[in-house]
């Protein structure tokens, strides 16, 4: 093999790396960390002592209270993980008044 055909292989299997293979790297390197503190709407509280409501779009949807969880952002479209599952959802401030709209 040639030096041209190596790096060629080489290229192909770092992209496919990064474009296929799960990774929650991303999540806990610029992610939100809390815990669920209610299940039914989904409350996250943060770290930081701040609340958000939590409405799934897609993916896992047996959360439980008491799970940590990290958000990939604190308000709009993202993603919800823990260890094990990850859901797809839509993060917003949490008011107790626009629950149940």
């Amino acid at each position: 093999m040639n030096w041209r055909c190596i790096r060629t292989l080489l290229c192909t299997g770092i992209v496919f790396a990064l474009a296929f293979c799960p990774s929650s790297t991303k999540a806990y390197d610029g992610g939100y960390s809390g815990t669920i503190v209610d299940e039914l709407p989904c409350v996250v509280q943060m770290d930081d002592g701040r609340l958000l409501d939590v409405e799934w779009d897609s993916g896992y949807d047996y959360w439980s209270s008491g799970d940590r969880v990290i958000l990939t952002t604190e308000s709009g479209g993202g993603y919800m993980y823990n260890e094990d599952e990850r859901t797809q959802v839509d993060v917003f401030p949490y008011d107790p008044a626009d629950i149940g709209d």
